[in-house]
């Protein structure tokens, strides 16, 4: 964390974090206090039969609508926006997800997985809020090409990202760049790339991603980035 910046994010009363896609949906299990279950939240949503076109559907990867309040102001961004549009809006229409509100989108790293929905996010971002950009910040380690290398030596290449020059087109203000920066008004704290500086952090060994000379793989030392806010 860059102390010189981070030293500057605000407090904020308190934080909401809504599961817009993940790997698991689960109506059976207990929560902790503070949490509320995914039956609970959908009946406040408008859920009045239980049935499978009312619940939510899981995917592989993630996407959080994630709001930080100070006061009865509201501040809040999309972090990861899921491997594809449907389960996107599919799960934002049956959460009821005010996108309009969303002024930022943050992009984790380059794995479809957290990504692939990103063109849909700032489609629905921006048919929400009247057409206006929304900021989307990505750094340029994001956007190159990914691959799996398979038991039998061959590779099982990833969807890319969607290059910043087409997020632009379907309506994001691309911030593009590696370095820490705070967000909406200082209530969150974007680290930028994190590198692996330890000898341990040799990453997920079948990841590779393309050489520069576009015809190979090498060794892939994927960079991430995180999110931090005020709340305690």
């Amino acid at each position: 964390m860059q102390v010189s910046i981070a030293r500057n994010l605000k407090a904020v009363d308190s934080l909401d974090v809504t599961v817009l896609v993940d790997n698991v949906t689960d109506g059976l299990s207990t929560v902790p206090k503070d949490v509320t279950g995914e039956t609970a939240l959908l009946m406040k949503k408008g859920m009045r039969v239980s049935s499978g076109h009312a619940r939510c559907c899981a995917h592989f990867g993630l996407s959080l609508v994630v709001t930080a309040r100070v006061g009865s102001d509201l501040q809040g961004l999309l972090f990861d926006t899921g491997p594809e549009a449907y389960a996107l809006a599919r799960n934002g229409d049956r959460l009821k997800v005010p996108f309009g509100e969303v002024s930022a989108i943050v992009l984790s790293h380059g794995h479809w997985d957290h990504g692939g929905g990103l063109p849909e996010a700032i489609r629905l971002v921006t048919a929400a809020n009247g057409g206006k950009p929304v900021p989307c910040h990505v750094n340029d380690g994001m956007f190159v090409s990914r691959a799996v290398r398979l038991p039998d030596g061959s590779y099982l290449p990833f969807e890319d990202v969607t290059k910043p020059d087409q997020l632009a087109k379907v309506g994001a203000a691309v911030v593009n760049s590696p370095d820490a920066r705070l967000l909406l008004e200082d209530r969150f704290y974007l680290s930028g790339e994190i590198p692996r500086v330890t000898p341990y952090e040799k990453g997920f060994p079948p990841h590779v991603k393309r050489s520069a000379d576009g015809k190979s793989w090498s060794i892939r030392l994927m960079r991430a980035c995180c999110l931090k806010t005020g709340f305690t």
